[in-house]
This record gives C-alpha cells, sequence and structure tokens, in this order.
C-alpha cells in the first residue's frame, strides 16, 4: 500500500472500531450531552490507550505520524480487536504483529485437521513461538511421537537440534538442517526481538555445538527443493521433499509441513503398506 493509503485506511478502521463500542462497556460515563456520533470518543479511546488526544487525533486524521508496536498494541487493546483485526492494524501501521502467547486463537477448523489426519504423508503444523499445534500419524511414526513430547520440547528447533534420536532418524541431518536454519533464519529474525525467540536462541547457543557454529553464519535461504532421507526401523531408507506452505485460511504465522515421498523411491509405497497394517488411531 502507498503511505498515504495506508494512513487513511487506519484513520477509517479506527473510527469504525470505536464507534462499534459503547462507554458502558469500559464504565465510562455517558456524558450530559447527547452524542452526535455512536460509540466511543476520541477523548475516551486516547484515555483508554494511554495516548495524548492531539496525537489519536492526528492518527485517525491521517497524519504522518509514527506508531510503536507498543503503542499499537495499547490500542488494539483498548479497542478491544480480535485478533485478525489487530493484524490489519499493525499491517496498515507497517509493524510486525507478534503472535499472541494463547494458542487457541489459532484454532485450526475441522475440515482442516481432517486434512492434516487423511494426508497419506507426514504432515505438521507449525504454530506460534515456533511450537508443533498439530501432525498426523505418520508424522509421529517417521519422525518422533510429538504427543508424548514434554511441553517445552514441542519447538521444532529444539527438536531439531536437542533431541539425538530425531537427529539419528535422519541420514543427510547436517545438510538439510543447515538449509531448514537458513530458512528459519529469514522467517524469524523479524521476531528477534521477541522474549521467547531469545530464550530459544540462547538455549540452542548453548547445548548445540552445530547451532553454535552455524548460527553465527547469518546464512539465509529459501527451502524449495529441501529434502530429506529418513532411516525407519521396518521401512527402511525413506526420501522426501519437504513442502511447507503459511496461508491457513487466513490464519497467521502458522506453516505447514508436508514430507512428500521423492518419485522413483519407493517411499510412498512403503508408507502406504505401512498405513494398511497399522491398526492405531491418528493423534492429534
Amino acid at each position: 500500500m502507498e503511505a498515504i493509503h495506508q494512513r487513511k485506511a487506519i484513520g477509517e478502521f479506527l473510527k469504525s472500531r470505536r464507534s462499534s463500542l459503547s462507554p458502558r462497556q469500559f464504565g465510562l460515563p455517558e456524558g450530559h450531552t447527547r452524542r452526535r456520533t455512536p460509540g466511543l470518543r476520541r477523548e475516551e479511546v486516547a484515555q483508554l490507550a494511554d495516548v495524548s488526544l492531539t496525537w489519536y487525533t492526528w492518527l485517525e486524521q491521517g497524519r504522518e505520524v509514527s506508531a510503536s508496536a507498543e503503542v499499537l498494541e495499547r490500542l488494539a487493546t483498548a479497542l478491544q480487536l480480535t485478533p485478525a483485526e489487530r493484524q490489519y492494524l499493525y499491517l496498515l501501521a507497517g509493524r510486525y504483529a507478534s503472535p499472541a502467547r494463547d494458542l487457541s486463537e489459532y484454532k485450526l477448523s475441522p475440515a482442516f485437521m481432517h486434512l492434516v489426519n487423511s494426508t497419506p504423508y507426514p504432515f505438521f503444523v507449525i504454530g506460534p513461538e515456533n511450537r508443533l499445534i498439530a501432525w498426523n500419524t505418520l508424522a509421529c511414526e517417521i519422525l518422533t511421537d510429538f504427543s508424548a513430547l514434554p511441553t517445552e520440547d514441542m519447538q521444532m528447533l529444539r527438536l531439531v537440534f536437542l533431541h539425538p534420536a530425531f537427529q539419528t532418524k535422519v541420514v543427510n541431518w547436517e545438510q538439510s538442517t543447515k538449509v531448514a536454519l537458513s530458512f528459519y533464519r529469514k522467517l524469524y529474525d523479524r521476531t528477534a526481538d521477541q522474549p521467547w525467540y531469545i530464550e530459544l536462541i540462547g538455549e540452542l547457543m548453548e547445548k548445540s555445538k552445530e547451532f553454535e557454529e552455524w548460527w553465527p553464519l547469518h546464512e539465509v535461504a529459501d527451502k524449495n527443493g529441501l529434502q530429506v532421507e529418513i532411516e525407519h526401523a521396518s521401512m527402511g531408507r525413506l526420501h522426501f521433499e519437504i513442502i511447507t506452505f503459511t496461508q491457513i485460511n487466513d490464519l497467521e504465522n502458522l506453516m505447514c509441513c508436508i514430507y512428500m515421498p521423492l518419485p522413483e523411491t519407493q517411499t510412498a509405497e512403503k508408507l502406504a503398506a505401512w498405513k494398511n497394517a497399522d491398526t492405531s488411531k491418528t493423534r492429534i
């Protein structure tokens, strides 16, 4: 969006949100004079968000003012924005909205979960803070039993670098992990000021020799074409290309990963045979 259009859109959006709210929702007096327009007044929004009335007025008028992420968050809270509205406000302001810590805001629809469970290949979903939030039976069988992991180990990077059992399954672990790490740097460096990110990177730097060596290289790359080889106890050598996509029903900060069998490797046939023989229920 062009800057002028963005500023105008911010003003119109904020006006629409404050007009949808009632002073009674916040315990504010209705006042002795009749309100000319429904909803909150500008001064009430400014008071609730702890910003100056002049600054907020200029923001609504589309003037060239700067809004920090902290101020945007206070506005989002004051106006009781939904997660989607919050993301939209940050987008208009040219800021990155850090994901909410409450993963319940990222509910996947039953239809999407059916897609995850019915896909005949390993499939998992990474949510905010690099956390695993959904997977199918084959992902557990091929990689690790995600449902058995303690909560603190449910971050994909921790699993890749700090779990020896996972590493030994991936035949080309070093080569594939270097590529994946360069992709993660591009994806997650925009959240470098977030506490969870700082904590995760600090832990990996301390506990993983490989991470300590590779992370400071600042290598950035696309994940397109990333291939992995998995050694399975009963199926033998399996060959995959990791396919990722991030647009899931307009939900932000989610990434799907599918391990697609490479053609002419018999991997798809091995998975199908295992699936037919398996009688365990799909886990989420």
